[in-house]
């Protein structure tokens, strides 16, 4: 596996960017630049990532097509089909996103994420976004999100297998699915499900760890790894058997660049042997 980073700090140049990845030892990244962007500039972030070995593990959308806002989904669509090829383009591990909220806050949690045509819709603008892109060098992904779909890896597997394409596959964030205490404290079975579920669909990871504080009612939060109670070493273990051995990790939601680097210690000293 490559862990890399899931953040853009600051930088001048494409070429800075890319020595300051390498510096703090990740092998793969996000990438820091977008479609808007001139392709002068796009080509040099290609070119500074491959000269140093950086895998550029995804394009990020990260907007809502289901917005009830339609002028707001409607660029968000947009987004997806140019985000997707320049994905596709530059030859990242996937373009991802989420599936959307059905709400005018774009991550939300609302009622209609979980119905049946929430779902539909989804299908339904996949498959008309994989026949708008024609990918050839890359796919499409919807990341794990705790109150949308999908929460689990059983919803991941049904969703990829009613879109039938190659071209779209898991893209697994492991504390986003631990959305009750009984996932929290069995982080390990959902762990374990998830890989035997959907193996060799994974293209793409996130990684960050979450801790639950004692309240009287649930409160869930994402900390410094290893601060946290999810079960990273199993984790990491379970990812160095997919078939894949490139397959990107990143952390990612934190504050600074100290932090990254103190993250990037702790995963290196429990994931050593699988990195």
């Amino acid at each position: 596996m490559r862990i890399g980073i899931g953040a853009v700090l600051p930088h001048r140049s494409p070429e800075e960017w890319a020595d300051e990845v390498v510096e703090m030892g990740f092998r793969a990244a996000a990438f820091p630049g977008n479609y808007r962007q001139p392709d002068s500039l796009i080509d040099a972030y290609v070119k500074a990532a491959k000269e140093r070995d950086i895998l550029i593990a995804e394009v990020g959308v990260w907007d809502n097509p289901f917005s009830t806002d339609e002028q707001v989904a409607k660029r968000a669509r947009e987004a997806c089909v140019q985000q997707f090829r320049l994905a596709d383009a530059i030859g990242a591990r996937c373009c991802v996103n989420i599936s959307g909220a059905f709400g005018p806050k774009w991550d939300f949690c609302y009622r209609e994420n979980y119905t049946q045509e929430a779902y539909e819709k989804n299908v339904a603008f996949i498959l008309s976004l994989l026949d708008t892109v024609k990918p050839q060098r890359t796919c499409y992904t919807l990341e794990s999100m705790q109150w949308m779909l999908p929460s689990s890896p059983e919803e991941t597997l049904k969703i990829i297998q009613d879109i039938g394409s190659p071209h779209f596959k898991a893209h697994v964030d492991i504390c986003n699915m631990v959305n009750d205490p009984y996932k929290f404290t069995h982080a390990d079975e959902l762990i374990d499900r998830t890989f035997s579920l959907l193996g060799n669909q994974i293209v793409s990871c996130h990684l960050k760890d979450i801790a639950m504080e004692e309240k009287s009612t649930v409160h869930i939060m994402e900390v410094l790894p290893g601060l946290g109670q999810m079960d990273l070493p199993r984790y990491l273990q379970r990812i160095s058997e997919l078939d894949d051995p490139e397959t990107p990790v990143l952390i990612e939601h934190l504050p600074d660049k100290i932090s990254y680097e103190k993250a990037y210690a702790h995963v290196k000293k429990i994931g050593a042997m699988w990195m």
